[in-house]
């Protein structure tokens, strides 16, 4: 099927022209990172990425929305200190038969919700990384939350494709990424004219005086 292959790309620059935001600036204010003062974790205003006018205009022509949150714990000093860290991953996707939305953290079963705001408020509830002081002191929080909406998978899945191998569309196969294939993907991101952001977030310093619950 050469013929279709080669029709492809042309419509996924026509996709990528219709949906590619003049900026990327969240809509309703900026997204704010903070502590929660009895438990010492970190709180993300991750519904607030989701009003991001780009990223909801591909939403909603089909392109599913992948969110990667990056999380380092520093201990302030004379010297900072890092101190924890962790990986947090959730996609969204909608559905538009039904107007709902598909919540996927990390390799949970998938949460249909019926808003785009239920689903933002899902993201925010489900956001669990045990990141937190383990000793008395002060500490801030640094986070990079990534949102995509093309990841590796699916490049690879097209160049098979491109290739000629027309094997299943999602394979569920993802290999580790590196540095070199990150930095490809997002080239490639760019080169298509498809929303991508990326946000580094600091809380304030708090003290922690140590315990705490759960």
């Amino acid at each position: 099927m050469p013929h279709l292959r080669f029709f492809l790309l042309p419509l996924l620059l026509a996709l990528a022209a219709s949906i590619a935001p003049g900026s990327l600036a969240a809509q309703d204010g900026d997204p704010s990172a903070t502590v929660n003062p009895e438990t010492g974790r970190l709180v993300l205003d991750l519904a607030s990425f989701l009003r991001d006018e780009g990223l909801r205009r591909a939403l909603h022509s089909g392109l599913p929305v992948r969110m990667e949150v990056r999380v380092e714990l520093w201990r302030d000093g004379f010297f900072d200190q890092q101190d924890g860290g962790g990986t947090w991953r959730a996609s969204v996707i909608h559905d538009p038969v039904s107007g709902s939305y598909d919540v996927t953290v990390g390799e949970e079963v998938p949460v249909n919700l019926p808003t785009l705001l239920a689903a933002g408020e899902a993201l925010e509830a489900s956001f669990d990384l045990d990141v937190r002081p383990g000793r008395p002191g002060r500490y801030y929080f640094l986070a990079e939350v990534e949102l995509e909406t093309l990841s590796l998978s699916d490049l690879e899945e097209l160049g098979r494709w491109l290739q000629g191998d027309l094997g299943p569309v999602v394979s569920g196969d993802r290999p580790a990424e590196t540095a070199v294939t990150k930095g490809l993907r997002r080239i490639m991101v760019r080169a298509l004219g498809l929303p991508a952001r990326r946000d580094r977030l600091r809380t304030s310093t708090f003290s922690w005086p140590g315990g705490g619950g759960g």
